[in-house]
């Protein structure tokens, strides 16, 4: 039979964090210096967060499969 101290482990309960929390916590130190270090050179240095390098604009040549009828 079924035993009764036996868990589903389905029941929605909180089962754990399955990476544990050391990990995720070196985790969000390291989002916190790459999200510095992304402050930083935005006020230091001026480099606007949308814009970035500005790319040349090429003129894609049409295909020449569409002339096939």
């Amino acid at each position: 039979m079924a035993d009764p101290e036996k868990k589903d482990p389905f029941d929605g309960e909180y089962i754990g964090n399955i990476w544990g929390w050391k990990f995720s916590l070196w985790s969000l130190v390291l989002i916190l210096v790459i999200g510095g270090i992304i402050a930083y050179r935005h006020i230091a240095l001026g480099v606007p967060f949308r814009e970035g390098i500005p790319q040349e604009r090429r003129e894609v040549p049409r295909d020449t499969l569409d002339d096939v009828k």
